[in-house]
């Protein structure tokens, strides 16, 4: 093979024109929410659609879900799915459903504020629950907010809640809406678990 086979003058006029051809080709640039083709082309790619939660007070009739929930969610604390529905029917606790499609996907339970308590009103959040398959669509974000504006709305000063002292996802939840450890519970649950106190201060 002469100098001039692969190395060689023609070698380099091939590589020259590959070079000016790339040159008169038109870029590409996939950025966010784009993705290139096989053919090279750009198809924009679907946003992932909002999914709209609906909140409202729980009702009689809703006392089925909160103990069906309750059980699936918390049945390894204690009978809560016995001491929950039985703390919404006696009228003590504020209790907020959320709805998506029409369908129960969670619930929040705060305390009720009695008009004779002196000031400054404390409130406990008793409770929140989300259906397992819904639980990365911040609907438990949306009832904590709610309960809170709630919460304000009747003159409270300070919330409080107890968590499972293992449960890091519920701590990493109440953390980001402000929430501050306090102090462990030893064997708060009637299972035996240990909690932690958190708190909120409202302005």
């Amino acid at each position: 093979m002469s100098k001039r086979g692969r190395f060689g003058k023609y070698g380099e006029i091939k590589r020259i024109s590959r070079l000016q051809k790339a040159r008169t080709t038109s870029m590409h640039v996939v950025g966010v929410g784009t993705k290139a083709t096989k053919g090279g082309t750009i198809r924009k790619e679907k946003k992932p659609q909002r999914l709209h939660v609906e909140l409202r007070p729980a009702e009689a009739s809703d006392v089925e879900f909160i103990r069906n929930l309750t059980h699936r969610v918390f049945r390894q604390y204690g009978p809560y799915e016995q001491m929950l529905p039985q703390w919404f029917e006696s009228g003590i606790t504020l209790t907020l459903l959320a709805f998506m499609d029409s369908m129960p996907v969670g619930f929040a339970m705060l305390s009720r504020p009695e008009p004779t308590w002196v000031l400054p009103r404390i409130c406990e959040l008793l409770a929140i629950a989300v259906e397992p398959a819904k639980q990365r669509l911040h609907v438990a974000d949306l009832l904590l907010k709610n309960l809170e504006k709630t919460a304000g709305k009747l003159k409270v000063k300070k919330l409080v809640l107890h968590t499972a002292k293992q449960n890091f996802p519920a701590q990493n939840l109440f953390r980001k809406h402000g929430f501050v450890p306090s102090e462990i519970k030893k064997s708060f649950y009637p299972n035996g678990q240990d909690a932690l106190l958190m708190y909120k201060n409202l302005v």
